[in-house]
């Protein structure tokens, strides 16, 4: 039996036991969530300018720039200081649109160093979020305004950064095409086929299904600026895209249900009757539910008031690595890929999954070529391994001195993997108490899902992320072994210093979730409460709702257990910002009397 022969055995227990020890080595490496721990723990208790000081450390350095401008630049809207959050999202939007690109010199620095040595980049759905964040600064600024004109600046300002939203929308859906053109294609006789081989491979993923496309939250996010500032044309328009966008793929994509699209084309069919065009007629009856009618039959948007409440639920899900060991066995001309499990339980089940689903031979072909092989043993170990045929590389292999090297000790790959999980707050509800009448409950909807689309890019990245590891381990070693330096020291050397790049944007949250009321003019207790296993987190808010306007509250929910015990950090933390408080509070006074003093 070729694929199990003696000669490709006796390598595989050598290299694998040498990669287990390293294997233990490794599992202490930290990951960008690791390093990020103290910042994101201050976070999550309330303590954001501890928690910004603490990140700024962890992300020093030039290739952190655009990592660290944004981590702090949430850490500073969180602490209320919206100016100083712009100035440094501003930052952060010009050197993303600047860095957007991976550059060649990026891959010749991973030869000298590794993944988590070059400049981070960012994803484009961070670009997005780079302006939700602006905008709500820029909201919250309008509301602290105090004169007509400022208002009127900042609530400028805030449509013009949607707008900006827009645009790089835009451009990439130029790029991509949209969901009802993705529809279209999948229709084609060479995709159908393209699919056909697929399925007999054995893949499960579709990368042409998990592009990132479009942002329908953004365009409803938008829609609702244009309608605070009074553009109802503009408005419908986003309300309308952001419907369409929901409808026709994206809510399907990122497991968000079917609510957010009704309510989005509740607010197109809002906004056509607000204007008395008909057609918001023909919208609610294919559109929306009896309720919704009911509801938009009683709507007087003169008298009446409406509130948009935006949750933003827990935090990013983390970034981690999956450790691979490539072997050659030269009698069949074949790679060996397999991974390399660490950490928890937990982890390392969570390592084969991801290994298995994005690269193990699977599928109708793989079995036929391990028959053809008589590869029989090959069968049973197929869901933990990926084979490649090296064929006439082979003869590029032996110049560089790799063959022997790959085929008795192997080499450490390392690629990004994402612990993608469902948010801890499974459910939110708000709760609104008006100062005269009855209360009333309304379920949160899922608006969109942050993890989901970092997910989404993971696996459309994942082939190009083996391929790159791959070209950039076996050069690295290849430029040990012109050293001169043995082989099996060149192996340990390289895989002891490779590393995948596990960066990435970690205070966004997990999920956004949306409440949209019409209500009558007037003050209101809100309560949000969002649901979690064995705990609920409660938050309050005192608002006036004025006829006419649209009102927005939004809010950060963490996953913390109001009874469990508060981390050291933490409490060292608080106890220096309260003396801090005290401290502050003692010189105003002091100034005061001063004042008085003088004036007398």
């Amino acid at each position: 039996m070729q694929g199990s022969s003696v000669t490709g055995a006796a390598p595989r227990r050598s290299s694998w036991l040498l990669f287990a020890l390293l294997a233990l080595l490794l599992s202490g490496c930290a990951s960008h969530a690791d390093r990020m721990t103290e910042a994101t723990t201050l976070m999550r208790h309330g303590e954001f300018a501890a928690a910004e000081e603490r990140a700024a450390v962890a992300l020093e350095g030039e290739r952190q720039r655009l990592l660290r401008l944004m981590e702090t630049g949430v850490l500073r809207h969180l602490q209320g200081d919206y100016l100083g959050s712009n100035q440094l999202l501003d930052e952060a939007d010009y050197l993303a649109d600047e860095l957007f690109t991976t550059s060649t010199m990026d891959l010749l620095n991973r030869l000298s160093t590794n993944a988590t040595r070059v400049t981070y980049r960012g994803m484009l759905y961070e670009r997005v979020y780079i302006h939700y964040y602006k905008t709500m600064n820029f909201l919250f600024l309008a509301e602290q305004a105090g004169s007509r004109a400022e208002l009127e600046r900042y609530l400028d300002a805030a449509r013009i950064e949607g707008r900006r939203a827009q645009l790089l929308l835009d451009e990439n859906l130029h790029r991509t095409g949209d969901y009802a053109e993705a529809e279209e294609e999948e229709g084609r006789l060479l995709n159908q086929m393209m699919d056909l081989y697929a399925s007999l491979n054995g893949e499960v993923i579709n990368p042409r299904e998990l592009v990132f496309r479009d942002n329908a939250f953004t365009h409803y996010l938008i829609g609702s600026l244009y309608e605070r500032y009074g553009e109802l044309d503009n408005a419908r328009i986003s309300y309308e895209r952001a419907a369409r966008t929901y409808e026709q793929g994206y809510a399907r994509q990122y497991d968000l249900g079917e609510a957010m699209t009704a309510q989005a084309w509740f607010d197109v069919a809002r906004i056509l009757k607000t204007q008395r065009d008909a057609r918001w007629q023909r919208v609610a009856r294919e559109k929306l539910s009896a309720e919704q009618r009911r509801v938009l039959d009683q709507w007087n948007p003169r008298t009446g008031s409406q509130l948009l409440v935006i949750q933003e639920v827990d935090m990013m899900s983390p970034r981690g690595e999956l450790n691979l060991m490539m072997t050659l066995q030269p009698d069949t001309n074949r790679l060996f890929i397999r991974p390399l499990t660490v950490g928890t339980e937990d982890q390392r089940a969570y390592q084969l999954a991801w290994f298995y689903y994005l690269y193990a031979d699977k599928g109708l072909l793989n079995v036929i070529e391990r028959i053809r092989a008589d590869d029989y043993i090959g069968l049973l170990t197929m869901p933990h391994e990926k084979t490649i045929g090296v064929g006439p590389l082979r003869s590029t292999l032996d110049q560089l001195g790799l063959t022997e090297i790959l085929a008795s000790t192997g080499v450490r790959l390392t690629v990004p993997l994402f612990y993608y999980y469902e948010p801890p707050l499974h459910a939110s509800q708000l709760t609104l108490t008006p100062a005269q009448g009855r209360a009333q409950t309304q379920a949160l909807l899922d608006a969109d899902n942050l993890a989901g689309l970092a997910m989404a890019q993971h696996l459309v990245d994942a082939q190009s992320e083996l391929t790159q590891a791959m070209a950039i381990e076996s050069l690295r070693l290849a430029l040990c072994v012109q050293t001169g330096m043995p082989g099996s020291l060149c192996a340990l050397t390289a895989a002891a210093t490779a590393s995948a790049d596990t960066r990435l944007w970690v205070t966004l949250p997990n999920r956004i979730r949306i409440s949209r009321q019409l209500l009558a003019a007037g003050d209101y207790q809100l309560t949000l409460r969002s649901e979690a296993e064995g705990f609920s987190v409660e938050e309050t808010h005192a608002i006036t709702l004025n006829p006419g306007q649209l009102h927005i509250w939004r809010a950060r929910t963490f996953a913390e257990n109001p009874q469990a015990a508060v981390p050291n950090l933490v409490t060292q933390a608080r106890a220096a910002r309260l003396a801090n408080e005290t401290l502050v509070e003692l010189y105003e006074d002091v100034e005061d009397e001063k004042t008085v003093d003088e004036s007398h």
